[in-house]
This record gives C-alpha cells, sequence and structure tokens, in this order.
C-alpha cells in the first residue's frame, strides 16, 4: 500500500516513522476527500489509544498522491523475521508475544476500534521483549470502512473467514487472526500455505488447520489455539480478555532469543514501571466487577497474577502470611506426636484461614479420642489375653505418633517459601501481601484434600 520511511522531526530533533499510503491503492475512488477525511477522522481515533505496545502518532495528512503518517520509530525486528531465523519459538516465547497482542485489542476492543490486519509485519519484538502492534493507523472502527464499498482490510494467509464472506469485521476478526500469528510462532510457519491468495482463501474458508508437531506444546495450550481458529465467530472466545487470561499461564521466563533479551542485568524503564503497576494491582483488594474467565473448555478459572505470574486461585482464601521457616507451630506435634498433631493443624488452619488443615485437625483428634475410649472402655480382662478393641486402640495411638510428625515435617518443607521473580531486594518472609500460592497449593494436597485452583 505504500513505504515506510525512517525521518527526523527537525522541530523537535527525533526520529520518527513516515508512512507514505499511495492514494489509488488505499482509498481508490473518483474523488479522495472524504476518504482522506474519514481517514485522518480514524487515525486521530487510534491516536486517541494509548498504550505502551501501539507506536505513537504524531501527524496525518495528505501529500501529493497520497496519504502520511508520522509515527513514534520502533527499534526491534518483526515477527516474521524473528521466525524465519529462530524458527519456532519457545512456548513462552509465543505466549508472552501473543499475551502482549492480546492486551492491546482488548483495550481497542473496548474503545470500538479494530486492527483487522493482525500479521507477523504488523507486530514488532523490541530488545526488552515488548510486542509492539503496528498499522492501527489503518484500521477502520467497528461498523465502519476507509476503502471503498466491498473491499477488504486484511491479508489473505491472516484474513477471517467471515471477512471472506464479505461480512462486518467484529472483535472475532481480530482474534482469528491472533490465533494465525500465535499458530506460526509455534509451528514455525503460516497455519495454510498455498502458491495463490485464491487457493489460500479456499483453504481459511474449509479446510482445519495441520496438528501442531511440538511435543512440548501443552495440550491447554493447543486449546487456545485451535479455539481462536474456529471457522465460525461464534464458537471463538467471547473477547481478547478472554484470551488474555487463557494465555498468561503459560507466560514464562524462556530466556534470550537473538538479540531480545528481557532479564537483562539492567531492566529498561518500561520493566520497572510496570513491576511497579503490577504490585500496585496485586496489593488492590479484588471488585467483583473483575472478569474471570476460564482457561479452556477442560481447564480450570484463570486471573491474572502479576506478581507470581501463574494461575491465581478462583474464589481464594484471604491472603495469609508466610510462615518461613518458623517451625514452632510443630512443637505440640514433636513433643506429644499424635496426641498433639490436632493442635499444630488446628493453628495452621485459623491462623491462614485454610479449610483442609481444619480437617485433618479434626481428624486427628477423632482418631486420638477415639482410640484412647476403645482403650479405656474395652473389659477389664486382667491377665488375660486382650480384647480386639484394645488391640485397635492401642495400635492407632502407636501408629499416630510417627505419622503426625512425618506429616508435620512435610508440612512445614512444602511451605518453604518461593522468592518471586524481579530486581534484587524483593520483601522478606515478613511481608504482607505475598502469598505463596504453589506452598499452599502443596500443603493442601499433602493434607489429603484437593488443592483450590
Amino acid at each position: 500500500m505504500g513505504q515506510v520511511w525512517e525521518a527526523r522531526d527537525t522541530r523537535l530533533d527525533r526520529k520518527v516513522a513516515v508512512k507514505l499510503l499511495i492514494t489509488d491503492t488505499f482509498v481508490p475512488s473518483q474523488d479522495p476527500g472524504p476518504d482522506v477525511r474519514r481517514f485522518t477522522r480514524e487515525a486521530a481515533v487510534t491516536a486517541g489509544l494509548a498504550h505502551p505496545s501501539v507506536p505513537a502518532i504524531f501527524d496525518a495528512g495528505t501529500y501529493d498522491g497520497g496519504l502520511y503518517l508520522v509515527m513514534e520509530l520502533v527499534d526491534g525486528c518483526t515477527i516474521g523475521d524473528l521466525v524465519a531465523e529462530q524458527g519456532p519459538l519457545p512456548v513462552g516465547w509465543a505466549a508472552g508475544i501473543a499475551g502482549q497482542i492480546a492486551a492491546v485489542l482488548a483495550i481497542a476492543h473496548q474503545s470500538g476500534t479494530l486492527h483487522r490486519d493482525i500479521k507477523p509485519q504488523n507486530v514488532m519484538l523490541t530488545r526488552d521483549g515488548t510486542a509492539k502492534i503496528l498499522d492501527f493507523g489503518v484500521a477502520g472502527v467497528v461498523s465502519q470502512r476507509i476503502t471503498s464499498t466491498g473491499a477488504t482490510v486484511g491479508t489473505p494467509g491472516y484474513i477471517a473467514p467471515e471477512q471472506l464472506h464479505n461480512l462486518p469485521a467484529s472483535p472475532q476478526t481480530d482474534l482469528y487472526a491472533l490465533g494465525c500469528l500465535l499458530y506460526e510462532m509455534l509451528a514455525g510457519e503460516p497455519v495454510f500455505t498455498a502458491t495463490s491468495p485464491a487457493g489460500l482463501i479456499r483453504m481459511h474458508l474449509d479446510q482445519a488447520p495441520p496438528p501442531l508437531r511440538r511435543t512440548d506444546v501443552p495440550p491447554q495450550l493447543e486449546s487456545v489455539v485451535w479455539q481462536l481458529l474456529e471457522k465460525d465467530p461464534a464458537r471463538r472466545p467471547a473477547d481478547a480478555r478472554q484470551v488474555y487470561d487463557m494465555l498468561l499461564p503459560f507466560v514464562s521466563a524462556p530466556g534470550r532469543l537473538g538479540d531480545i533479551d528481557p532479564q537483562a542485568a539492567s531492566w529498561t524503564g518500561m520493566q520497572l514501571y510496570a513491576h511497579v503497576l503490577a504490585r500496585l494491582a496485586a496489593a488492590a483488594p479484588p471488585t467483583a466487577a473483575a472478569p474471570l474467565s476460564a482457561a479452556a473448555p477442560d481447564g480450570p478459572g484463570l486471573r491474572h497474577d502479576p506478581l507470581a505470574m501463574r494461575p491465581a486461585a478462583r474464589n481464594e482464601p484471604p491472603r495469609a502470611r508466610r510462615m518461613g521457616w518458623r517451625g514452632w507451630w510443630m512443637l505440640p506435634t514433636l513433643l506429644l506426636g499424635g496426641f498433639g498433631a490436632w493442635l499444630s493443624f488446628g493453628y495452621l488452619g485459623a491462623r491462614h484461614r485454610r479449610l483442609p488443615w481444619l480437617l485433618v485437625a479434626g481428624a486427628y483428634a477423632v482418631l486420638t479420642v477415639a482410640a484412647f475410649a476403645m482403650v479405656g472402655n474395652s473389659p477389664d480382662s486382667g491377665n488375660g489375653p486382650l480384647h480386639v478393641e484394645e488391640i485397635i486402640g492401642v495400635s492407632v495411638l502407636a501408629a499416630l505418633w510417627p505419622v503426625a510428625i512425618i506429616h508435620a515435617l512435610w508440612v512445614h518443607f512444602a511451605l518453604r517459601p518461593a522468592r518471586p521473580p524481579g530486581p534484587p531486594g524483593p520483601p522478606g518472609p515478613g511481608s504482607s501481601g505475598e502469598v505463596d500460592r504453589e506452598g499452599l497449593q502443596a500443603v493442601d494436597e499433602a493434607a489429603g484434600a484437593p488443592a483450590q485452583r
């Protein structure tokens, strides 16, 4: 549709990118005036989409023979070039890039703006791992079109089936293109390849996407890809926020990727800023309006845990303080064995508000009382043989001692806190507001109750 030039803003002394769009290609019309005005208006709408992953638009207008956009200059490489050089991307990288795109689309769709041309060439990755989504300046507003009637905006390899049927674009249209991009990052090749645009169109309309031939891709992530690539828009995820929630559990620290290294020794200003915002968001109490989405058809509900960067429990109990290595809670068990185990686990359940530990404390108490009752209430047999009740009671009391001690030690070590990822100097064990959810889940499993998810 045109050319992109690196330029310098001589007035503000900064580098910019200037996109020159050819009028005859972009707005074929006898009188391009109305189209130019619409383009300028929609560029202004896009300029109002303030997001770190959307390059800023500084100016828009006309020149002799076409339109121009002056935008922020992005220093990075496109996903297309990255896949061509690196091949299939690690799962953490693919999920992280797609998650960033979903975050941008969630904000854009909320304001009524569609991209309509998500593809590897329109996503750039900077050296700190930030994904920049390009060409929002040529996107349309929902239910509006820049191009002439009947024309379609998009790239054949990433175009949604409903666009090929000349139906209005919707947020699900962008989600289909995101699915094509996610598939390409995981497979190292486009979801469909053909020798002509007509062949690509036919595949998008009728052919099922080929399977991902990778053993390291979790089945739940594959399920996300297949949902995004559904031919029927109604069968795709409800919105981009749901896709974000579905991708977040697979975002990890995958390490360096060529020249891109988010874990460089010196954090960028964007990373420092985002880390503070994540901690502020984690400290804020949850609201009833906070959206919760399903991770997969057969998966658990997930929501964003910006500090731990892993799934947070739906309906999780109030935040508990870490116990660290202070093991004085085990003293009743260590001194009294099974006779004191109910005190130890009852304390844990009351202090940390964990129902599994309260149930375990109750079980120990019931076993202890029942064993003493069997021994004390059995008929006095003198020097004769022991009765069955006495044998059972003594056996239970003898078994409770080592079992309770081993159980307490197991729970204690399962509570060992893991330091959250981040810059040096994270809060220590005494800090409130942080939860070792993996430790709590392990303790639930150690207690014999199903962990909350």
